[in-house]
Order: C-alpha cells, then sequence, then structure tokens
C-alpha cells in the first residue's frame, strides 16, 4: 500500500506560506561558489517588516521581532500528528522555487525520529507527490550522517554524506541537498567525526566536515525543537560551527527560558519570531488529531497502592518499590523470612519464602519475578496483566469496528510502554519472561472470546484472527535503544518494520498474500517521542511516569488521524484513542486538559488557576479579582480578557504579563548512601538497655482459644465477598472540547471478573499458611459451611478467596485477641544483635538504609548513638536534633532489629530509646514509637494493636526486674515533652 498524501491542507499551507512570506522582497545576492546558498541579506530592514506583519495574525503576546544578527531564526508551532513534517519538506520545495535555496540540514534528537524523516523523503511516492502532483519537478537528494565505523588500521575516510552534500550544485535547478542528522553527531571534540581534519580527502577544498557545511550557508530545520535548548551543546555546534543563515524550528513544545530569581522568577517559552502556532486546543477543536479517552483501573479496596519488584541482589535480598496515589514512592529491601508487611500492611502475614537470581517465592506460594508489579488488592495478582487485559478488550473493541464497521478497513495498532527489556526479551535460553508470556496468554483469550461474538458477516475478520491465533507471536513485535547493537536477525527485523516499515505495519497482508498480523508494539522510552504512527489507536502505559514535562508528548505517538488500507487520510470522521494508566496518574486526564488550556495564548483566556495565583499575589479572593476585573470590561463572563481593552487592562495588572503555567518540582535527597557509624561511648550507656529489649520472648495465648478457632473460621467463610466474584472496575475519562476549552468527562469503563481456581488441599494450605490456622480446623470449618450454606462451587477456592478470609481473620486477630495473651522470656539473650557483635561489644558501623532513607546537615550531639542524621519523617528529624538535659543518651532503633511479635502476626520494632537520668542520679529506660498523625484516632488498627502489644510487652520487663517505660509520640507532641511526663524526671 501507498500513504496516500493530502496536498493544500489549510493548516498545513498556512505554516508553509508564514515561514516563506518572512523573505519575501529581502535583498539576496547570487552563490559565489556552486556549493552555496543564495546569501540572505541578514540587516535588510524588509525581514522584520515581514515578521511583524505575519505575527498579526497571532496574539499579541506572541508578536515580538528578535532582530537578525548572524542567523535569522523563525518558530513554527504545530501541535503533534498535524503533519509537521511534510510541512517543512514542502517548505523546502517552496524556499527552493521562490529564492533558490538547495542546501538544507534537518536536525533530529533521536535515532526514531531520524528513521521516521528518512523514511518520508526518500519514499518513492513522497518524492513522486512533491514532484509532479505538486508541480515542484524538482527531487530531494537526501544524504543520512552516520556514525564513523571503527577502522583499526589505514586512512580515515571523510564522511560521505557531507561530501555528496557540499558538492551538490546550485546550478542544478532540479536538485535540493538535504543533510540529515541526529543530534549526537553534532559534537566538537578530538577524533569527532565532524570536527576532526586530518581525513585522507576533502571535499570542495575542505577537510574539516563542519567546514564544509559552514560555506554552504544552509538553512537549518530543527525538529522537536524543546530537546534544543539554547545552551544545548548540539545547539550551540549549530550555531556556532555550522553558522546557517536561517534556522527554522518545527515543534509542538519548544524550550523555555528563564528570567529572574525568586519570587520574580519568569519562565516564559524561548519562541524566536514565532511565525505559526497551531495549538493542542485548535487541533482538536478542528478535529485535526485523535480525541484521547484516558482509562484506569479503580482500586478494589480503594487503597490505590501497588508494590514492584525493583531488583534483587545476589540472589540474597528484594529491593520493593511501594507507591500511592499522590504519595512518593518508598523502597524497602528485604531478606528471606522477612515480613511483606513491612513493604504493605495488605500482605499481612506473607514473607519472603525464597530468593534466586530473577525471581522472589513468597510464603502463600506466590513466584514473581524482578520487575513485576502486585496489585495488593487482588492478593499479589499482576497489576501489569490486567493493564494488558484492558488494553487488550480495548484494542480489539476498535481493531472490529475498523475492521468490519466500515467499507475501507483500517489496521488497527497498539503500543505498550514497558520499563524493562527483560520483561519483554526472551533470555539467551529462550525462556519467556513474564509480561511477554502474560501477553501472550491474554492476546489468545482475547482473540477466542471475540471469535465467539463474529457473526456471519464477518467471516474476513474471522479468518484474520484465526491467522492470529494461529502464530502469537507474528502479532507483537519490540524495539528498544539496545536493539540497534544487536545481531539477532530476528530482532533486527523487528527494529526494520517498526523504525522504517510504516506501510508494513498499515498493511494487512504481506507481499505473498498471507496475513500480516503485527499489530502489538512493545518499547520502553525509544518511541516515546519522535516516532508515531497513524493507526495506533490503544497506548498502554506500563512504565513508570517518567518526565512530567508535557502530557502531549506522551498521547504524541497516538493522535495523527488514521489511514485506511488504501492508504487514505481518514478525516471526516470522529475517533478515539485509548490511554491506558495505572492509578497513579488516574488524573491524567484533567492534566492533559489543564496543559491544553494552560497553553492557549494569554489575550484569549485566563484560566482558574492563573486567577487564583494572581489573587494571592494581589491579597484578594479569585472570585474579588473576576468582579473588579468584569466591571472594569477587561475580561467577559467567560474570562476571555476583552482585545480591544487589552493593553489598559496589562498595564493596570501587571501580574497578568507573565506566564504562570503550572510546573511541578520534585526536590530528591541525592545524598549517596553509605554506612553510619556506631559512637561505642554512646553505645555503651545505651548497652545494658539495648541488650535488655533484645531478649526473646514468646507471645503465649490464653487457653481455650484453640477449641473457639472452628467456629471462628465457619464465620470467616460466611462473610459477605469471601466466596464471591473479585471485579475489577475501570474509570474512563474523554477528553471533549465545547467550542472554547478543553473538559474531561466520564464515560462507561470494563469490568472484569477475576477467578482462577486452585486445588482444594493448595486453598487449606495457602489459609494456613498465613494465619497458622490448622488445615484440619479450616476443613471442618468448610463443610459445615457447606452443610449450612449448601455446596461451594469449586471456581471459589482461588488467590481471591483465600485473600478476603485472610484479611477478615487479620482484623479479627487484632480486635478479638486484645486482653487475651500474654509474654514469656524464651531463653537467654546471645548478645549478637543489629548494633553489636556476639560477644557484646560494638560495631563499627551500621548501613544508613536500617535507620533514616534521609540524611539532615549537621553533626548529631554528643549523645546521639550516631555520628549522622538518618531520618525517616520530620517528626524523627526533631527527635535527633533536640538537645535534653536529662537525657544521657539516644537513638534511632534499627529497622527489623528488635523483634517483639505481635497479635497481627508480624514482628514489631520501635523508634527510639532514650537514657533519662534522674534527680536522685538512677537511669530510666525510655522506649519512644514516632507516629507522624495528629491524633491515636488517626492510626490504623493493626498499628493500634502492635503499639498496644508493645505496652504489654514493656511492662512484662518491668514486672521481670527492670523497669521501662513505653512512649507514642504523634506530631503534635515534642519528645522533651513526654520526658517530663515521666514520674520523678
Amino acid at each position: 500500500m501507498e500513504l496516500i498524501l493530502q496536498q493544500g491542507l489549510k493548516h498545513q499551507w498556512a505554516a508553509v506560506e508564514a515561514a516563506c512570506q518572512a523573505l519575501e522582497g529581502v535583498r539576496m545576492s547570487a552563490p559565489a561558489q556552486p556549493y552555496e546558498n543564495p546569501r540572505i541579506d541578514l540587516a535588510d530592514p524588509r525581514i522584520g517588516e515581514n515578521v511583524r506583519e505575519i505575527q498579526r495574525r497571532l496574539p499579541p503576546e506572541y508578536q515580538k521581532w528578535t532582530p537578525a544578527d548572524d542567523c535569522l531564526n523563525l518558530d513554527i508551532k504545530m501541535e503533534t500528528g498535524t503533519g509537521k513534517t511534510y510541512v517543512y519538506t514542502q517548505t523546502i520545495f517552496e524556499l527552493h522555487r521562490r529564492y533558490g535555496f538547495n542546501k538544507f540540514i534537518l536536525v533530529v534528537p533521536s535515532l526514531a525520529i531520524k528513521a521516521g524523516a528518512a523514511q518520508f523523503l526518500g519514499d518513492e511516492y513522497v518524492r513522486r507527490h512533491f514532484s509532479d502532483a505538486c508541480g515542484y519537478g524538482t527531487e530531494i537528494e537526501l544524504e543520512c550522517l552516520e556514525p564513523a565505523k571503527n577502522r583499526k588500521k589505514g586512512r580515515t575516510y571523510f564522511p560521505g554524506a557531507v561530501g555528496d552534500f557540499i558538492r551538490g550544485s546550485c546550478q542544478d535547478r532540479r536538485k535540493i541537498h538535504v543533510l540529515l542528522v541526529n543530534m549526537h553527531l553534532l559534537v566538537v571534540k578530538k577524533n569527532g567525526l565532524l570536527s576532526r581534519d586530518d581525513y585522507g580527502y576533502g571535499a570542495e577544498g575542505f577537510y574539516r566536515p563542519l567546514d564544509a557545511l559552514r560555506a554552504a550557508r544552509p538553512l537549518v530545520m530543527i525538529d522537536e525543537p524543546h530537546r534544543f535548548s539554547r545552551d544545548q551543546k548540539a545547539f550551540r555546534v549549530i550555531t556556532d560551527e555550522i553558522h546557517p543563515q536561517c534556522i527554522l524550528r518545527y515543534g509542538a513544545t519548544f524550550p523555555e527560558s528563564v528570567t529572574g530569581r525568586g519570587k520574580d522568577k519568569v519562565v516564559e517559552r524561548d519562541y524566536q519570531n514565532l511565525l505559526y502556532d497551531l495549538n493542542a486546543c485548535q487541533a482538536f477543536n478542528q478535529g485535526l488529531i485523535k480525541g484521547v479517552t484516558k482509562e484506569h483501573f479503580e482500586p478494589v479496596s480503594k487503597q490505590e497502592e501497588k508494590v514492584k519488584i525493583l531488583s534483587i541482589r545476589n540472589r540474597e535480598a528484594v529491593v520493593f518499590q511501594q507507591k500511592r496515589r499522590d504519595e512518593p514512592a518508598r523502597t524497602y529491601t528485604l531478606y528471606p523470612g522477612d515480613s511483606m508487611a513491612m513493604v504493605s500492611d495488605a500482605f499481612e502475614g506473607i514473607t519472603v519464602q525464597a530468593v534466586s537470581q530473577n525471581t522472589v517465592e513468597f510464603s502463600n506460594g506466590v513466584v514473581k519475578t524482578s520487575g513485576e508489579e502486585m496489585d495488593v488488592d487482588i492478593y499479589m495478582s499482576s497489576y501489569q496483566e490486567q493493564m494488558l487485559r484492558l488494553a487488550l478488550q480495548r484494542h480489539f473493541e476498535t481493531e472490529r469496528e475498523n475492521f468490519c464497521g466500515r467499507g475501507n478497513r483500517i489496521k488497527t495498532l497498539a503500543l505498550f510502554f514497558i520499563d524493562d527489556i527483560g520483561s519483554y526479551r526472551p533470555d539467551k535460553e529462550g525462556k519467556a519472561p513474564y509480561l511477554l508470556k502474560a501477553f501472550e496468554g491474554l492476546l489468545k483469550e482475547r482473540i477466542e472470546q471475540t471469535l465467539s461474538l463474529l457473526n456471519e458477516r464477518e467471516g474476513e475478520y474471522r479468518a484474520y484472527l484465526e491467522a492470529s491465533l494461529a502464530d502469537l507471536s507474528a502479532c507483537h513485535a519490540g524495539y528498544f535503544a539496545q536493539d540497534n547493537s544487536d545481531s539477532d536477525e530476528d530482532i533486527a527485523r523487528q527494529v526494520d518494520v517498526i523504525l522504517h516499515g510504516k506501510k508494513r505495519l498499515l498493511s494487512f497482508r504481506h507481499g505473498d498474500g498471507r496475513y500480516n498480523t503485527l499489530r502489538f508494539l512493545f518499547s520502553k522510552w525509544t518511541l516515546k517521542e519522535g516516532w508515531d504512527n497513524p493507526n495506533v489507536f490503544t497506548i498502554a502505559k506500563l512504565r513508570s511516569s517518567g518526565s512530567e514535562n508535557s502530557k502531549l508528548q506522551e498521547v504524541g505517538r497516538g493522535l495523527r488521524l488514521p489511514v485506511d488500507e488504501n492508504g487514505n487520510r481518514v478525516s471526516d470522521e470522529t475517533f478515539q484513542l485509548n490511554y491506558i494508566v495505572d492509578f497513579t496518574e488516574a488524573d491524567f486526564a484533567r492534566q492533559l486538559v489543564d496543559q491544553i488550556n494552560s497553553e492557549l495564548p494569554q489575550a484569549t483566556l485566563i484560566t482558574e488557576e492563573r486567577f487564583a495565583q494572581a489573587a494571592e499575589k494581589l491579597g484578594i479572593s479569585a472570585d474579588e479579582l473576576f468582579d473588579e476585573l468584569y466591571e472594569k470590561r477587561f475580561i467577559d463572563r467567560k474570562n476571555n480578557i476583552r482585545p480591544e481593552n487589552r493593553a489598559a487592562f496589562l498595564e493596570e495588572y501587571p501580574v497578568f504579563r507573565t506566564g504562570l503555567a503550572p510546573g511541578k518540582v520534585r526536590d530528591r535527597n541525592k545524598e549517596p548512601r553509605g554506612p553510619v557509624k556506631i559512637r561505642k561511648a554512646v553505645y555503651g550507656e545505651l548497652r545494658e538497655f539495648w541488650e535488655l529489649i533484645n531478649q526473646r520472648h514468646l507471645l503465649i495465648y490464653d487457653a481455650g482459644l484453640d477449641d473457639e478457632m472452628e467456629d471462628v473460621a465457619l464465620a470467616l467463610f460466611k462473610q459477605p465477598g469471601v466466596f464471591a466474584d473479585v471485579v475489577m472496575t475501570s474509570r474512563r475519562d474523554k477528553v471533549r472540547s465545547d467550542g472554547d476549552r478543553m473538559t474531561a468527562g466520564q464515560s462507561a469503563g470494563a469490568q472484569y471478573t477475576i477467578a482462577r481456581p486452585i486445588p482444594y488441599g493448595a486453598f487449606l494450605r495457602r489459609i494456613a499458611q498465613t494465619t497458622n490456622l490448622p488445615v484440619p480446623v479450616l476443613h471442618n470449618a468448610l463443610k459445615r459451611y457447606a452443610g449450612e450454606q449448601g455446596p461451594i462451587d469449586p471456581r471459589y477456592f482461588n488467590e481471591s478467596s483465600a485473600g478476603a478470609f485472610c484479611a477478615g481473620f487479620q482484623v479479627w486477630r487484632t480486635q478479638k485477641l486484645m486482653g487475651r495473651f500474654r509474654y514469656v522470656k524464651g531463653g537467654a539473650f546471645h548478645g549478637a544483635t543489629a548494633l553489636s557483635y556476639p560477644d557484646g561489644t560494638p560495631k563499627a558501623e551500621i548501613a544508613q538504609g536500617r535507620v533514616g532513607d534521609k540524611i539532615a546537615p549537621g553533626t548529631p550531639s554528643e549523645k546521639y548513638l550516631y555520628d549522622a542524621y538518618a531520618y525517616d519523617s520530620p517528626l524523627e528529624r526533631a527527635n535527633m536534633t533536640a538537645d535534653i538535659e536529662e537525657v544521657v543518651a539516644y537513638g534511632k532503633i534499627p529497622r527489623r532489629s528488635v523483634a517483639i511479635p505481635t497479635v497481627t502476626g508480624s514482628l514489631y520494632s520501635p523508634d527510639f530509646i532514650f537514657v533519662v537520668r534522674r534527680r536522685s542520679g538512677e537511669k530510666m529506660f525510655v522506649v519512644v514509637e514516632t507516629k507522624d498523625v495528629e491524633d491515636a484516632t488517626s492510626l490504623r488498627d493493626n498499628e493500634a494493636a502492635k503499639i498496644e502489644c508493645a505496652r504489654v510487652f514493656f511492662e512484662t520487663l518491668s514486672q521481670e526486674g527492670r523497669v521501662v517505660y513505653f512512649k507514642t509520640q504523634l506530631n503534635n507532641r515534642q519528645i522533651a515533652q513526654l520526658i517530663d511526663e515521666l514520674p520523678g524526671a
């Protein structure tokens, strides 16, 4: 198939005209050498007159002329998906036709964009389109600059692309010479491809490629200008070394410039003679791109939490990342035997059982792979798997409509962004990684389900799906940065079709007539920017959010309007891009809408956020400011600035002159982690206390509890939701336009029933491992349940039912066991602890992560156990820096170092220990648990239970002969207050 290009589209031709009109009537001199462009008289005042005249079509904020000292800068802003590649290509032909320029350098930021540009400019159909259909009668001679190949011996060769480019003569009016180069080749260094001058031969007398390019007096076109800020190295090479006569920048996003500091800091888009503005709102309103429908799964228990296995260290430890909505991610390092409750309370009762090179086995029998995410709501099920399921549902809904619901079919593609290449690419032994295995399983399931729904009129689509089912591996392919240097032939084929085979991706059949079922593409970040395909209808973001720079850039890979099987652009219908994210980006649609609206010119609209910010600076409310501006006739009822009063408005309210686009700045602790030294003298003061609280104790429940367990289990099995279908529901937001602004509204989502039966015996063992309830007790309770409620559907013997029972048991244990247990000393203390060796002597240091994720500057008091402030919360930091006269020694208790058993089934380790000297000279031992909450009612049930157990434990120590005071510190209490409350302190 061929992609049928449309000429004369109004929004594209306007951009071409704007660039060409800037040079209309400007003095130019003929080339002095055949390899040169005509020379522009940059001092000609007509340039400024032209630019100002063109800018009259733009909002006043954009009407700014920057004189051309030694290079003319012109900017064209076009939203992603509106055809800027076509526009800059046609601009090249027009500038050649009108003014005789035939030397252009096209600079792009990445290999993916380079491949796309090369494919377009080199395509035979595209060449015929501009030469014949558009009537230029001229062809582009494209030269692609590639990295030099390593040569161990022999002469170095002048870059052939530069040589052919510079030799192109301006006397041949039928040739335009374009050099395509990616930014990473634009460097000046020793032995640099373009900057060295020791080549065995040159071109037109030049032996340094950069000098040759400069001599051509080229016009430079930059794609994706936000990647080329003015202090960026490649941009400096363009301006200082190539020194073009004119730089034309084409993109949806431009670099930012910053002026002022502190409260006077102003961040603005770095436009240089902006000539054309096709913003996102216009592109959506005019139907030039697809709409966007964001969707994510609502967590079943509303916890909005997931846990990811970040890495596995030496088969010994597992690094987990816990992520909750609107909270910073936290990492935890666990070892075999450690409780998963340290990461999330949802995993209470589960421990890390075993660690291999790439997998982790948990005590409930679940095995997970490095890189995999776990949904805490569906009891350790794969979160990515549910996102894959949703993405495939949306894909096949769209594909069926695009295949069967129209005369000319549309090949439907889906794009998946993932975190780890190892989750998709098979290893050297050919073993399928977890994500690939899950995807192919779900793909098979979805194809079979879709086949069952087809009617007799959908026979061709049935054949297409059956061909897909026959070879699932042919349906998907991946492209990652590492693939550029991979020698595997299969990977090379995948890369070739993704980067260079756009038309092959859009075709339903191969050249031999077989169905082309490839339509699911996987990438990490390589295809995030610059690459696009018009027929991408679904994007699933199975990876971390990454940069907050532009939500439009993230959806941009799928915004183009599609083409049908004959290559025709379909522009007379409304299409939607399905954008699947996780709950951490639940407000993606709102953010996208805010971005679109915030980029509207100030002269058109004042957003609610800008009203609020301006009102705060002026010291009044937003409502008062609105009334004020409306009464003065500066704005209308829809917050639009009245054009006729704009000048007076900005003069009276200069606060609106500056761009107030919202932005997010993340301030992360970048201090490298290292060991924290243990102060021996302080440990000497704490040693007696430390060894006392490290004595092993057993938790003994009251007699008679065992007899009650069968009744408890029966009651828990009867609880609603234990033997019930677990349903995941997604929330779907659709971005719409009301004609003036963008809004986001909800529409129907998807629901899935999660049911994976496991053998009855495994079901009982799964519960027993987590709750410590004997299997016979559970079996007898289920027999009684079946006798009372009727037979149990075998499909309910699954992980979800087991998880629901265990969660109920955890609540029962927390609520019902208080007051029905005691602590008993479990043997002699052996001396080996987190702070000391078996002989009781202190260790020299401890890993920072054991005592705090963050490091505060400064040197701690000599009474403090460590030589650095390592802390986790502001309340802990305040405790460390408090210098209290009565305190002899104090320190943060290392994580997981004091193992107090609790009724929740997990161990408890408090936060701080203090040695306080009474006025009488007697020492007092104090243990403090810090909770960064306002009051005790804010504590979760299991936290409150652990604290109550700790209180009983330390009372037991006191009864055994050494009084220990246990205090709970909330964030409205200072440590000095707790010390003052001690008797006799």
